[in-house]
């Protein structure tokens, strides 16, 4: 065949029908999810992900987290488009989801005019080319199973990746009818390297344009090779950068290869089942679900022999008839290509997504129109327009679930009750609504299936600690310490000891997640609280000091910092830090507070009123406050002022003695005596070991006053 035949007659109105059909049934079908939250590894790619938070320099934006197989990790190009969309609407979703929807969009038009063009070349269909692009494009663009790569944020990976290798054959199939195709051929080799720093599957662009210029251009692939030499070495190039870009991950982050514990040839049995289930998705959409679980497992041997024939004589069956008819096989080596970087002997850490199918499902979905239109003809078209319809529908459907998590996840639990995952995801959006009890609930159900599932059995502890639940809190976190240490886990655990009063342990575990993580700032200034507690002012002024080394800007850790500082006699030091502190977070009364305690104590009572007066009103509150400002008062002379601060603390905390004590005093140097022995009989009563109290009540009867 010639690689420069000329090209087809092309009808611009098929082309601008498609544009509006697309467009409109497009908008329509996901309408209903672009307010959807950001769910599942959206959160610590999106939201989470500092380096998409500034434009520049671009170096960061370039070199995107890959930790715990982040969906960003070592994709620069769909890095770069979150970036983008941060820069326009911050974590607001509204623009993220515009930017999946136009990708979708694009790839749908893409799919259009790159199928159209390839059905032209071939005689037994040029004649229909326009009818089945469009009918292909339409059915691929509204089919359910792509709601997962639309509406799920973060898999934009998989969309815009199937953008770019669409755009990547589409070049060449343009560049194979023009007279100068070198421009088209630099046009797809950009868009494949584009597509490989956007997601692995791009890998398969090369093989996937070579075998179209086998089927439908050169006639050969040596032929392919020798007359485009060039073009397929330039190609080729993307593999290296994607070698770099994998080696640098190592496996994804931990999601591929031979360490997410899956043998070779296990996770390519599991495919079989993975590769049944997308095509039964592909002729009946149900159950969809953005979780299917992990690892699939045959439901029993009969099974695993029927769908392991099924592939098997599928492939057989691509296999003979690409050599025989290369146009015939054609759509089943699409099929089989591009699922091949998912489906292989390189396990992965989850066996099916439905969002793999992206690319793939154009193959079964043109071999139906293309039968359909050989059965029926003309009269083909009613029954494909129901069809859009049927699948428009079902997407604008499944769309509404991802307006809100909880209803995606219930979802997902009730069409896959064995999936402790989508438990975990439920009880997580079930929480953040304050949903607790049935947060619990969700959290003991996906422990209950997988027992060692050591970040359900942490979150379930957390969970219960927020219900008051303390005990059984122990119980979960204990049990999820036994099964790997983690110093959030210690962390939690030492507070749920510290709530029960048990502070020996909780200063154990303080120290263990201390060991785990010693730049752990909240665990060293809560140890320091409780050190601080048993009266050793010296070890937690140690621990508030260390916690601000690692954080200079840790507000709790300056506050109690300088509670240490004048427990230890060193005002000065204290207001210092109470400054701070009340720099750091402006409106902070207990930093005012504090700092009038430091100016009480350096003899500053003038000033020390100013402090306490600006805590009072930020936080009305803070009795501690309110009982300074007594005593600041009351050292100024001011002591109607005082009585009333002092009638303040006490309508707070009636049956604080030191207050009352204090109330008496002021009461007293105001010349009543008798109002003065009545409080301080109630200070003795609520504490009768209260030797200041009880030297003014003797002070107050030699006068002859009684209460």
């Amino acid at each position: 065949m010639d690689a420069t035949a000329p090209a087809p007659a092309r009808d611009h109105r098929a082309g601008t029908l498609a544009f509006w059909l697309l467009a409109v049934t497009a908008t329509l079908a996901y309408l209903p999810s672009l307010s959807g939250p950001f769910i599942f590894d959206d959160l610590t790619s999106i939201p989470d992900n500092p380096t998409i938070r500034s434009l520049w320099p671009l170096g960061p934006v370039l070199s995107p987290p890959h930790a715990d197989g982040a969906t960003v990790g070592r994709r620069p190009l769909l890095n770069l488009t979150f970036a983008l969309n941060h820069a326009v609407s911050g974590t607001d979703v509204w623009s993220y989801h515009l930017a999946n929807l136009a990708i979708h969009f694009a790839a749908g038009l893409t799919l259009f005019s790159l199928l159209r063009r390839a059905l032209a070349l071939a005689p037994a269909t040029a004649t229909r080319a326009d009818s089945v692009a469009l009918f292909t494009a339409l059915l691929w663009t509204l089919h359910p199973l792509q709601t997962e790569s639309v509406s799920y944020v973060v898999q934009r990976a998989e969309s815009l990746c199937g953008l770019l290798v669409l755009l990547t054959i589409h070049a060449f199939l343009r560049a194979s009818t023009s007279a100068r195709p070198l421009g088209w051929h630099l046009v797809s080799v950009t868009a494949c390297l584009l597509g490989v720093a956007t997601k692995e599957v791009a890998a398969t662009a090369p093989v996937l344009v070579l075998l179209l210029d086998r089927a439908l251009v050169a006639g050969s692939f040596a032929g392919a090779l020798r007359a485009r030499a060039g073009y397929y070495a330039s190609l080729a190039a993307s593999w290296v950068l994607l070698g770099a870009l994998i080696a640098s991950t190592a496996g994804r982050g931990g999601t591929a290869g031979l360490g997410v514990g899956v043998t070779p040839w296990g996770y390519l049995w599991s495919q079989a089942l993975a590769l049944t289930r997308y095509l039964g998705l592909t002729a009946w959409p149900s159950p969809l679900a953005i979780d299917h679980g992990g690892t699939l497992a045959f439901p029993g041997a009969a099974q695993a022999v029927g769908c392991g024939l099924l592939v098997l004589g599928l492939l057989a069956a691509t296999a003979v008839a690409f050599k025989r008819a290369p146009r015939l096989g054609l759509p089943g080596a699409w099929f089989f290509v591009t699922l091949a970087p998912s489906s292989s002997v390189v396990p992965l850490l989850d066996t099916m997504f439905e969002h793999r199918m992206y690319l793939a499902l154009a193959a079964p979905l043109l071999l139906v129109v293309l039968g359909t239109h050989s059965l029926l003809g003309a009269r083909c078209r009613p029954a494909l327009a129901i069809a859009i319809l049927a699948f428009g529908g079902l997407a604008a459907g499944r769309n509404t679930l991802y307006r809100s998590d909880v209803a995606l996840w219930s979802d997902n639990v009730a069409r896959t009750p064995d999936n402790p995952r989508a438990h975990f995801q439920l009880a997580g959006a079930l929480l953040a609504r304050n949903r607790v009890a049935d947060a619990i609930t969700s959290y003991e159900r996906a422990v209950a299936l997988k027992p060692d599932y050591v970040e359900a059995r942490h979150n379930l502890g957390s969970a219960l600690l927020q219900a008051g639940r303390v005990m059984d809190a122990v119980v979960a976190l204990e049990a999820t310490i036994r099964l790997r240490p983690i110093a959030g886990t210690h962390f939690l655990l030492a507070g749920a000891h510290a709530q029960l009063g048990r502070t020996d342990a909780a200063l154990a575990a303080y120290d263990a997640a201390l060991a785990l993580v010693p730049t752990h700032v909240d665990a060293r200034n809560n140890r320091g609280n409780l050190r601080l507690q048993r009266g050793d002012a010296t070890g937690a002024l140690s621990d508030y000091e260390t916690a601000l080394r690692h954080d200079p800007a840790h507000v709790d850790a300056h506050l109690n910092a300088a509670v240490a500082l004048l427990a230890l006699h060193r005002p000065a030091e204290g207001l210092a830090h109470c400054e701070t502190a009340a720099r750091l977070r402006p409106g902070y009364g207990a930093a005012h507070w504090k700092s009038g305690d430091a100016l009480l104590a350096l003899n500053r009572p003038a000033s020390a009123v100013e402090r306490y007066q600006a805590a009072v009103q930020l936080d009305p509150s803070l009795l501690h406050a309110w009982a300074g400002l007594g005593r600041a008062l009351a050292a100024t002379a001011r002591l109607p002022e005082a009585i009333e601060a002092y009638e303040r603390a006490l309508q707070l905390a009636p049956d604080w003695a030191q207050a009352r004590h204090h109330y008496a005093l002021a009461l007293e140097a105001a010349g009543r005596d008798r109002e003065a022995a009545g409080q301080n009989a109630r200070a003795l009563h609520l504490q009768p070991d209260f030797p200041e109290a009880a030297t003014q009540q003797a002070r107050l009867r030699a006068r002859g006053a009684t209460p």
